[in-house]
């Protein structure tokens, strides 16, 4: 349990930059390439990818947060 307390912490501490990351290159990565495709106004096509962007790096964003909390309540189990 000890184990699985520092991995999460670990995955926790990484997930920060990825946030980082995919907020930046996030409009450059075409995750949502099928939805994206049927679009023909550049104008609007960039702006949905800028704000899919952002919508990633939010979602990855809430992990470090819950990664710590769960490492942290299996650190207090494990300690007793």
């Amino acid at each position: 349990m000890k184990f699985l307390a520092e991995v999460l912490f670990w995955l926790g501490l990484i997930s920060i930059p990825l946030s980082w990351v995919m907020w930046y290159f996030g409009a450059r990565v075409e995750i949502a390439r099928h939805v994206l495709a049927d679009i023909a106004d550049p104008a609007l096509k960039a702006a949905l990818k800028e704000a899919h962007a952002e919508r990633w790096g939010l979602f990855i964003g809430l992990w470090p947060v819950t990664l710590f909390v769960l490492s942290y309540l299996i650190e207090q189990r494990v300690l007793g």
